[in-house]
């Protein structure tokens, strides 16, 4: 371990690191992947996101930028509220004990995000196709309580006392974004079944990890520490660390100092393709009765690699056993909660190798009954998203009013992920379409997003090839190839 030479340059970094995250979480917030409330609506092209498998009533193009607009996130602890005392805190962080109390053992934060920057589709015979060009970002974070309590004893450390100690385990961030362009096709095999699948080239922009498998520390401090004759006697300590951080991106990411140990993030590369990688979706519906379809989806199948030129990696091994004496302490009171200097990580003597990365996949399951013509829909809706460091299930109900193909009401209630205290709306009017899944009726939703969509229709409704006389004209003019409810 070794006292830091620039500590300026080195929250410098970290702050450019928390601007280029910042920086993605508002670029990106445009159009959130998995809107549920949409699901059963007519004509809306977010459904495609969701289930490659279902058709739009005629083709469409969206508005660059204003066709999608949408950022979402949720915590298993944190709330809107929470997030507010965090950047109200300032310097003051670990020591609110509101915030504090309010912290469970392992806290968690996901944040999924996917714009569109060019998304178009149109029919041609019975298939539909579809493009997208668009950018993605995935990010987790878990971090356990007993790192909130060693950074507060830290921050809040008296040299009268002497003594600090703690130990952290199972503490993790991760986040990856990239670029996706993809190619979609449905078609209907039948007059119940339509399937579908998109394939989609990733190209990978920026990606990080940071893996805190155990950290433990102990150490007595004398009063006056940087006395170095004052560390005699029962003064000092020892610490331990297995810990493991890499950076993928294109000109920059994890930098290290003369003695390879990393001593910050640099950024001024610009951005750059860091990585290749494919991914698939699959979608299907069925209608088992006139009134009632069932449809499936399983999204984001692939992996994306991050290129060895642009990857550095650092470790550090619970082997290792440093002893605490003058020339290191102050690592140990650092209360900038990204600091890498604590966890003696060297870089890896292999040098820059190679990542492969799987996407968050998704599963999707719905069902759907129609009533009054196809006019009311009420479906329900399973989801598990894969993402990490744990998957986000969540269970959704709808009732959809649609009288007119553009003008269509959704009503959502998902109760998991926002603990039973939300409820989502969806409001489509023409090419406009307004909606959120989680409308929070309280003070501190654990969940939050919301949609802003613009686009433009293409082409004629498409007719059933496969209608039954017996449907209205009414109907037969405005279902989804053919079928009801939500394969609209």
């Amino acid at each position: 371990m070794r006292i830091t030479k620039n500590r300026k340059i080195m929250k410098e970094r970290v702050k450019k690191l928390f601007l280029l995250v910042g920086g993605i979480f508002v670029f990106m917030s445009a159009e959130a992947q998995y809107l549920r409330t949409s699901y059963f609506m007519e004509g809306t092209s977010s459904r495609l996101q969701l289930n490659p498998g279902l058709q739009p009533t005629r083709g469409y193009f969206n508005i660059p930028v204003l066709g999608s607009f949408n950022v979402g996130a949720n915590s298993n602890v944190l709330g809107t509220s929470d997030i507010i005392d965090i950047v109200d805190s300032g310097t003051d962080l670990f020591s609110n004990d509101d915030l504090y109390n309010r912290l469970k053992t392992d806290n968690r934060l996901n944040i999924n995000l996917n714009t569109d920057i060019l998304s178009f589709g149109w029919y041609r015979g019975k298939g539909f196709w579809s493009v997208n060009v668009g950018l993605r970002a995935d990010v987790g974070a878990s971090i356990p309580k007993d790192m909130f309590n060693y950074l507060r004893d830290a921050d809040q450390f008296d040299y009268s006392s002497g003594s600090l100690s703690g130990r952290i385990t199972n503490m993790n961030f991760d986040v990856n974004a990239y670029a996706e362009v993809g190619l979609g096709y449905s078609r209907a095999i039948n007059e119940k079944l339509t399937v579908g699948g998109r394939f989609k080239v990733l190209l990978g922009i920026a990606s990080a990890e940071l893996a805190v498998d155990e950290f433990a520390v102990d150490m007595n401090i004398p009063t006056n520490p940087d006395d170095p004759s004052s560390w005699t006697g029962s003064y000092g300590g020892s610490y331990s660390a297995r810990a493991h951080v890499a950076t993928s991106f294109k000109g920059g990411g994890l930098s290290f100092d003369e003695n390879n140990i990393p001593d910050g993030f640099d950024f001024d590369g610009g951005f750059g393709i860091a990585g290749t990688g494919f991914g698939i979706d699959l979608g299907a519906s069925y209608k088992l009765l006139d009134n009632v379809t069932l449809s499936a989806a399983v999204l984001d199948l692939g992996f994306i690699k991050w290129k060895s030129g642009s990857t550095t990696t650092a470790t550090a091994e619970a082997a290792e056993n440093i002893q605490i004496d003058a020339s290191n302490y102050q690592e140990f009171l650092d209360g900038d909660f990204l600091s890498l200097e604590r966890f003696n990580l060297q870089k890896n003597e292999g040098g820059e190798t190679s990542r492969k990365k799987k996407l968050s996949s998704t599963i999707l399951l719905a069902g759907e009954y129609t009533m009054f013509s196809n006019k009311l829909s009420l479906g329900a809706m399973y989801t598990s998203h894969f993402v990490q460091p744990k998957a986000l299930n969540e269970v959704t109900f709808s009732a959809t009013y649609r009288p007119k193909n553009w003008f269509n009401l959704a009503l959502s209630y998902s109760p998991v992920q926002a603990s039973g205290k939300s409820f989502g709306l969806g409001l489509k009017l023409g090419g406009f379409f307004l909606g959120t899944d989680y409308m929070f009726f309280g003070n501190n939703s654990k969940s939050v997003n919301g949609f802003l969509g613009l686009s433009i229709p293409i082409g004629k409704s498409k007719k059933n090839a496969y209608s039954r006389s017996s449907y209205s004209s009414n109907v037969s003019s405005t279902a989804y190839s053919g079928r009801r409810g939500c394969c609209r």
